[in-house]
């Protein structure tokens, strides 16, 4: 009985520790997951992975993070007081060319215009009132006859704009006429000018202006540019290739003028035709040439004939042909000029213009002659 029951408890020891074994191997075993085996709950096997996974990772990442956010930050605040101290830097350097600008702006505007010769002379612009008819272009024909009267050495492209600036130098004022009233537009009519009004309690009218620079009269601009008679002087090497020697020119005429010279070529072309018996004159064409001529001063009726037909003469500086005439010009052009030889020889413009004048003069007649019967 009582190895029965010895046996017994024996029997149970060496179960107890059987089973022992057991579950802890199965406890073991349970614990470990087959990777082959699918988790009946997926989702919160899912979760548990994702929640282990963020946890393991947030851990050392939260670490990490707060170094990586902490290299972030103390970068970007290198970065943003680099930026800002360029930023300064620029601004400073943006101010102070501003400034300079400002500086300079203000400097010229304060300088303003000066005298050429004397830079110390400050100028101020100053308009002035001038009348109408009293003076044309900046300067007088007056002043443009002095020029090329001058023996002068002179580019010739400069030689050719006095000239055209002379021919067209407004020496011709026609009075206007509105409903039956001559009307003077000289009398009423005005235009501005400016003037330069200097430091040295002068002012100028007749400046001519170079950058802000002022020169008091044309002639010293001239000087200054070596285009004056004292440029003569300079060796030929040293001159421009264009630089000429101006022969000086003069007998300035008028429209009027030089067809006054023409139509003394066409009296004696009409006197010629009236003696031709040859041309077969009808009575109506004798007449119609014999009423042209002045036979006693050996010149054409009228100072503006063939262009006015009314026999009369008119005031040459006061009448306008433009509207006849697309040779007409309102100033002057020189007949004759004397180069250094003493020679004195027709100007090229003269020739040019009195052949211009003499067809247009002959054209104007035959377009008459032609007409009648």
């Amino acid at each position: 009985m009582f190895l029965r029951r010895v046996i017994r408890l024996g029997c149970l020891s060496i179960a107890s520790f059987f089973w022992t074994s057991c579950s802890d191997d199965s406890s073991t075993q349970v614990s470990v997951t087959d990777p082959e085996i699918a988790d009946p709950d997926s989702s919160t096997g899912s979760a548990g992975e994702g929640k282990l996974s963020s946890a393991a990772d947030e851990t050392p990442s939260s670490s990490e993070s707060a170094e990586k956010s902490a290299l972030s930050s103390s970068s970007e605040e290198a970065v943003e007081e680099s930026s800002s101290s360029e930023a300064v830097e620029m601004s400073s350097a943006e101010i102070a060319s501003s400034s300079s600008e400002a500086s300079e702006v203000s400097s010229s505007s304060v300088e303003g215009y000066v005298l050429a010769k004397d830079s110390s002379v400050t100028c101020e612009e100053q308009k002035y009132r001038v009348a109408a008819c009293s003076s044309t272009k900046g300067l007088s024909c007056d002043d443009y006859k002095r020029y090329l009267a001058s023996d002068t050495s002179l580019s010739e492209k400069l030689l050719s704009e006095w000239e055209d600036k002379l021919q067209r130098c407004g020496a011709v004022q026609e009075p206007v006429v509105v409903y039956g009233v001559i009307y003077d537009p000289c009398a009423t009519a005005y235009y501005e000018k400016v003037a330069m009004k200097c430091s040295n309690d002068s002012t100028y009218k007749d400046f001519k202006l170079d950058g802000n620079k002022i020169y008091t009269s044309i002639e010293e601009y001239n000087e200054a540019h070596g285009i004056s008679s004292s440029s003569v002087a300079e060796s030929s090497s040293s001159q421009p290739e264009d630089l000429v020697q101006n022969c000086p020119q003069e007998g300035f005429a008028l429209f009027a003028d030089v067809l006054a010279e023409v139509q003394e070529d066409i009296y004696e072309k009409i006197i010629w035709a009236l003696e031709e018996p040859s041309l077969g004159l009808t009575e109506a064409q004798r007449q119609f040439y014999e009423g042209l001529l002045d036979r006693e001063n050996k010149k054409l009726k009228g100072n503006l004939s063939p262009y006015y037909m009314d026999g009369r003469d008119h005031d040459v500086l006061y009448t306008s042909l433009s509207y006849e005439s697309k040779n007409w010009f309102d100033g002057y052009i020189a007949r004759t000029k004397t180069c250094s030889d003493g020679t004195s020889v027709v100007t090229k413009r003269y020739r040019e213009m009195y052949e211009k004048i003499l067809k247009e003069c002959f054209n104007i007649i035959d377009t008459e002659f032609n007409q009648i019967n």
